[in-house]
């Protein structure tokens, strides 16, 4: 019979649900860094915003986020970038060029054992120096303070990754990382 000290831990696995935005860790669900910032109240308030302008909205994020993810793979075709979110898609590429900024992985999900959060960073690169960087993308007009406190969580020593899509978690390969919203 194996004892704790020699018996190998098993692999914790993150899945996570797009529909419901539920994160789970060996199907225990776990909060979001964003839905804890929302329990906190110190996420903007939109109830006042008809609920087809926040759809467009997340719809226009969607794509956004994908367009930006094939322009890092080199495998967008620019004439699939719908219009409105080509001043977006142009802005990304601007902001990889002005800071040299090299992706590395899209979309990765995240877990932190000791705090009990996922998340998904939206990009994962190096600035020069080959300093690691988060990167937030956001489709909108105002940058809110609560997205410099989701880099933090996503930033925060003692992270987890998943392959996109989810899968075992390992611990990340990367140093304390720098934070951006862009």
């Amino acid at each position: 019979m194996a004892t704790l000290e020699t018996e190998a831990a098993a692999p914790r696995v993150l899945a996570f649900d797009p529909t419901s935005h539920t994160y789970r860790v060996d199907g225990a669900a776990v909060p979001s860094v964003t839905q804890l910032l929302d329990d906190a109240g110190l996420t903007p308030d939109y109830s006042i915003v008809p609920p087809a302008v926040l759809q467009h909205a997340r719809e226009r994020g969607l794509h956004v986020d994908a367009c930006c993810d094939l322009l890092d793979a080199d495998d967008l075709d620019w004439r699939s970038v719908h219009p409105e979110a080509l001043p977006y898609v142009e802005a990304w590429l601007a902001f990889r060029e002005y800071e040299a900024f090299t992706p590395v992985a899209a979309q990765v999900p995240l877990y932190h054992p000791t705090y009990g959060y996922a998340g998904t960073a939206d990009a994962v690169g190096l600035l020069p120096g080959n300093r690691p960087v988060i990167v937030e993308r956001k489709s909108t007009a105002k940058m809110a303070a609560t997205y410099a406190l989701q880099t933090a969580g996503y930033a925060l020593e003692g992270m987890y990754f998943a392959p996109p899509g989810g899968g075992v978690l390992a611990p990340v390969p990367w140093g304390p990382p720098a934070r951006l919203g862009v």
